[in-house]
């Protein structure tokens, strides 16, 4: 069968796309589009394509063909690779992606807590996979742990590499940023007039307000997800999307060891610190580079192997996870499912049936299901005075998808990641120059590299 015979539950094994991709199955099924494991016809090489639903939806498309594009610029060992884009017979665009194993980040929260130097590698991957799209003037907008895959470490080619005569391991690259379908340049616009797309427990509270944002929003994303992995809960959670966002806009964050007190002697004060610094109300107080956080990351990374590696048996740290309730063990069979947990990471019965193949990307919700998305009106900036009226601005709720359930965690990754975390050696940043330091400075610098063409 060929691609211009699609039938309507859509592609099945065996067909060929652009004489080059031939399915194998279906791995993936969203709102704008179905996901599907493919195998390069001359290559021999498995890959993911995505396939956008049919539509005349002008803005639908455009996001689809956004998310390819944004992709595809950036090339970073964090941040999910594109390598190809076509049109099918029937107008549908797709878009090829390299085709991984593993799991969300949101399916690892849910199965239970991530240890410490495990979550903070997590988080510095992140910011470093960020630093590279935000060079490119882009911000992501949706941040969360759906979006971020666990790659398992055993599918990796470049791994672990020993050379003579002693032991030389590489750094391992095993977190990758997903979904661009909502992110946005900073020269384009595929909002509507006061608009803005997000999810509201990780949204920055500039989002929330509808305000212009810049890199920093996904600073404050990130900073919610790394105070989820220490301490297995959100930050801020309400009964609706408004009371969620009102939080993030009016209410302090509760620092993780005061959240957890059972776990206040395995979370450094240093990494609380770098928690409540990423989710500063005002953007100017948080960190003024991804590169800062992400080193400063790497000094927590640093300190905690330190004190592992002169106080902790190697036979047990090899096996040592932290749990909810805060003692070491192996990855729990059966886990308590927290407040709000249940918003995208259930289905656990049907999860079982499947295969151990998860799907390179989670799907964005198709903005032609508007009628039944929700949409809540933006909150007023707190800069309003009291009795002015809110702004004509609302905010279009980005629910779960309750397809991303077909992903099958694989069996001890958090394990597997964890040790392989242990023995790399802690990886360098970049050295930062003194102006980093200096936000007017800094700022100064990066005006006149744009300038010139040198960002």
């Amino acid at each position: 069968m060929t691609s211009d015979q699609i039938p309507e539950g859509g592609l099945t094994p065996g067909t060929l796309i652009d004489n080059r991709y031939e399915v194998i199955s279906q791995i993936g099924d969203g709102g704008m589009g179905i996901v599907y494991k493919v195998r390069h016809k001359h290559l021999h090489k498995e890959c993911a394509l995505k396939v956008m639903r049919p539509t005349r939806d002008t803005v639908d498309r455009q996001r689809f063909e956004q998310e390819a594009q944004i992709a595809s610029k950036i090339r970073h060992d964090n941040v999910v690779e594109i390598s190809d884009f076509g049109i099918l017979h029937t107008n549908q665009p797709y878009f090829v992606m390299e085709f991984l194993k593993g799991q969300t980040l949101g399916s690892a929260i849910y199965k239970g807590g991530i240890d410490v130097m495990l979550a903070c590698t997590i988080a510095m991957q992140i910011a470093s996979g960020l630093q590279a799209v935000h060079k490119q003037h882009i911000v992501h907008r949706d941040l969360k742990p759906d979006n971020i895959f666990l790659v398992d470490p055993s599918d990796q080619e470049s791994q672990v590499r020993t050379s003579q005569p002693g032991i030389e391991v590489r750094p391992v690259h095993f977190v990758k940023i997903m979904d661009f379908g909502i992110a946005k340049a900073v020269d384009k616009n595929l909002t509507g007039a006061g608009m803005t797309l997000g999810t509201p427990e990780y949204m920055s509270p500039e989002q929330a307000t509808g305000d212009k944002l810049d890199w920093r929003s996904d600073e404050y994303s990130l900073g919610c997800i790394l105070y989820e992995m220490l301490t297995g809960e959100l930050p801020f959670d309400g009964k609706g999307a408004f009371e969620v966002m009102q939080k993030h806009l009016t209410e302090a964050p509760m620092p993780p060891r005061k959240r957890r007190p059972e776990l206040a002697d395995t979370i450094p004060s240093a990494l609380e610190k770098i928690v409540l610094t990423a989710m500063a109300k005002r953007p100017s107080d948080r960190y003024q580079q991804m590169r800062l956080m992400e080193s400063a990351l790497r000094d927590v990374v640093a300190g905690v192997k330190r004190a592992r590696t002169q106080s902790v048996v190697p036979a047990v740290r090899d096996t040592m996870l932290l749990k909810p309730g805060g003692a070491p063990t192996s990855l729990p069979a059966d886990v308590t499912m927290r407040p709000g947990q249940a918003r995208a990471r259930s289905e656990t019965d049907t999860e079982k049936q499947l295969p151990q193949v998860a799907t390179v990307i989670s799907q964005p919700p198709s903005m032609n299901s508007r009628a039944t998305m929700p949409v809540v009106p933006a909150l007023p900036s707190k800069n309003l005075p009291p009795t002015e009226p809110l702004p004509p601005v609302a905010t279009v709720v980005m629910p779960p998808d309750g397809k991303s359930g077909r992903e099958t965690p694989t069996p001890r990754l958090l394990e597997k990641l964890l040790m392989h975390v242990q023995d790399a050696p802690v990886e360098l940043a970049s050295p930062l120059r003194w102006w980093h330091k200096v936000p007017l400075l800094h700022a100064v610098v990066e005006f006149f590299k744009r300038l010139f063409g040198k960002a």
